[in-house]
């Protein structure tokens, strides 16, 4: 090794890439190109006498060194990104920043609804669906191509917070008109009657498996949709049934003529989590946009608790 302490940038440029797993990745959340990055990563790998990465597929896999390296450099890299970051300037009554999230369905509405509401209107907020395959469903946040994420689980990664905003019911749904079900529904009813079921698996298992210990594979199930606003519509226009969370339920339930209930049987409530990256903890903008997040969430909290008291 040449130096004692390798150039800071030649750090921080491998620890992106360490990140990203790609060079070109790592060129464009640097904003630079993939060649300056295939040099600093070069100049570093002669500094430390060792090799770095292997290539494979399109993109590249640490050695060993490299695992070790990182995890001693992560902490303070993030520490010093921290201490650049929090000297920008944010003024939320006059920025006209642009914020980007992406949040599960039953949380999407009721955010673009509540962040219209902020006096200044320069402030705005961009919401993406999330996406469909675990293996690539936390690989935008670490991308930095959103500023953060809620979810229903939380992401378990050196680099990310989690913070809890709040649990939530989940309700059976169907038509007012059902002509099965009216006021109540058993554990019978729900077994027997015909389902629309949301096509998506999280630790693939389908997203009710996570809350109940039901044998759910003995359902009958008619519909399989892609997207809780899907189900909604189908339950309303049909005799199938449906579990969604509260929220969303809430929301659409006298434009669909919905009846709601609790389910007929045991199960755990949802959880929703905050996620971002730790190196933006200080950010003055990205703390602003995280506490209105949570005072939101404490409104939705509130508002359910209203619906379905403990």
């Amino acid at each position: 090794m040449k130096n004692d302490i390798p150039n800071f940038n030649l750090l921080a440029v491998f620890s992106q890439v360490m990140e990203d797993g790609s060079l070109s990745k790592a060129a464009e959340n640097l904003n630079t190109n993939q060649s300056t990055v295939s040099t600093m990563l070069g100049r570093l790998k002669e500094e430390v006498g060792q090799d770095l990465f292997i290539r494979k597929g399109r993109g590249v896999v640490p050695t060993s060194y490299s695992l070790s390296l990182y995890q001693q450099i992560q902490a303070p890299i993030n520490q010093l990104n921290g201490v650049f970051t929090s000297f920008g300037n944010f003024d939320p009554l006059s920025s006209n920043r642009r914020f980007v999230l992406t949040a599960p369905e039953h949380m999407q509405g009721v955010l673009l609804k509540q962040f219209s509401l902020i006096d200044n209107k320069g402030i705005s907020l961009e919401v993406f669906d999330q996406m469909d395959k675990d293996d690539s469903f936390y690989e935008v946040l670490l991308q930095q191509k959103f500023d953060l994420m809620i979810d229903i689980l939380p992401f378990e990664h050196p680099n990310v917070e989690n913070l809890k905003l709040f649990d939530s019911e989940f309700v059976v749904i169907c038509s007012e008109e059902h002509p099965r079900i009216q006021g109540c529904i058993s554990e019978q009813q729900y077994m027997q009657e015909s389902h629309a079921i949301l096509e998506r698996t999280r630790n693939h298992l389908y997203s009710l498996s996570h809350y109940t210990n039901l044998n759910l594979s003995k359902r009958k199930v008619s519909y399989h949709g892609r997207s809780l606003f899907s189900n909604l519509l189908v339950v309303s226009q049909s005799e199938y049934i449906s579990v969604v969370p509260l929220s969303l339920a809430l929301e659409f339930k006298e434009q669909l003529k919905l009846q709601l209930f609790r389910p007929p049987f045991e199960y755990k409530k949802v959880s929703n989590y905050l996620i971002w990256l730790k190196k933006l903890n200080q950010d003055p903008a990205h703390s602003w946009f995280r506490d209105e997040l949570v005072t939101i969430s404490s409104k939705i909290h509130n508002y359910l608790q209203d619906y379905f008291p403990e």
